[in-house]
């Protein structure tokens, strides 16, 4: 999913920057130059180190849990446990989906990029909320008197909405 996620977010990256800015703005009352730089930042740094280690996490986590599921059906076959999954239901193949987000086989159904797509950005709203939060306001790059970690947050459920909606629609589109 990496690379079909990644551009997506990049193309998307000046208007997250742009809703995070004018938020955060908004709500502190800080300047403009010095938010839409912080912000900048802020996106920079968790979209070129935040992204792919939120990918690398949720891979080696799809690894050890498909290890578990296979290994465990093998251990327990030996009592005469066996763990079967009907892989013919739409709910399974969603599960399977959901749970290889990082690193999907090939795919019959359109819909599984963008549910990929949205599951990744989960841990990394996740990822960015701390990250920016951090970056902003204990590193003062916001410059702001108090606290800024819940517009921070807040900013950033307003961006990740729209990145996931967005990019479920450029997905859509460019996979017809």
């Amino acid at each position: 999913m990496l690379p079909f996620a990644f551009p997506v977010i990049l193309v998307f990256l000046i208007p997250v920057i742009g809703i995070e800015a004018l938020y955060i703005r908004l709500r502190l009352r800080t300047g403009w130059r010095n938010t839409i730089a912080a912000t900048t930042k802020a996106n920079l740094v968790t979209m070129l180190l935040g992204f792919p280690l939120t990918w690398l996490i949720f891979f080696i986590l799809e690894m050890i849990l498909w290890a578990v599921i296979t290994f465990s059906d093998l251990g327990l076959s030996r009592f005469g446990v066996h763990v079967h999954f009907p892989l013919s239901t739409r709910l399974t193949d969603f599960l399977i989906i959901v749970t290889s987000a990082a690193w999907m086989g090939p795919v019959a159904e359109k819909w599984a990029i963008p549910v990929a797509f949205v599951v990744l950005l989960i841990p990394s709203f996740v990822v960015s909320g701390i990250v920016e939060s951090r970056l902003l306001d204990q590193k003062g790059w916001l410059w702001h008197e108090g606290r800024s970690t819940r517009a921070v947050w807040q900013a950033n459920i307003l961006s990740y909405f729209v990145l996931a909606v967005a990019g479920c629609l450029a997905l859509i589109r460019f996979l017809k």
